[in-house]
């Protein structure tokens, strides 16, 4: 019963996540969206539910066309970051000890921690990793994309998944 409770809720998410992915947003909106998600995963299920969501997304971004194909070899490097984005918010919050509906200043800081560990991976992979790994070099547009907005939108999906869940909380949802 608790593992089909469990998978339901993940494919629930993943398909929320995957649908609002596929109506092609533009990426000021549907990047803080999939951190939202990726974060509100992780509180809802656990570390595993997150990281598998956040292997999944990068690669309907590719599909989607969302994420240019010159960057595909990019792919893993993205997956990498998600999970390193839920796996320090997960260790620096500690989510599922917190009796407490409202988040504490821990849960703040590993948002914070998380986006920024997740940025400087995301950068220096696409500035430092991939020029080696590919013949030809990338365009600075490119790894201007993998820069700052990716700090940007995963703190504010973040903030705005602590939010959400401390309402579904609240509501007795979750």
């Amino acid at each position: 019963m608790q593992k089909t409770r469990y998978f339901t809720r993940l494919v629930f998410l993943l398909a929320i996540t995957l649908a609002v992915e596929l109506i092609g947003l533009p990426q000021f909106i549907t990047g803080p969206f999939i951190n939202f998600m990726l974060i509100l995963t992780t509180l809802a299920l656990d570390v595993y539910g997150g990281i598998v969501l956040g292997c999944v997304t990068p690669l309907m971004a590719l599909i989607r066309g969302q994420l240019p194909a010159v960057l595909w070899p990019a792919v893993p490097f993205i997956m990498a970051g998600n999970a390193i984005l839920i796996l320090i918010f997960a260790l620096a919050a500690e989510p599922y000890s917190n009796p407490s509906l409202l988040p504490r200043w821990q849960t703040w800081a590993g948002i914070v921690s998380a986006a920024a560990a997740k940025f400087i991976w995301l950068y220096a992979a696409v500035a430092l990793l991939l020029p080696l790994l590919l013949v030809h070099p990338i365009p600075g547009v490119f790894i201007a994309m993998m820069a700052v907005p990716q700090l940007i939108t995963a703190v504010v999906g973040g903030a705005l998944a602590l939010l959400f869940f401390t309402l579904l909380r609240q509501r007795k949802i979750i």
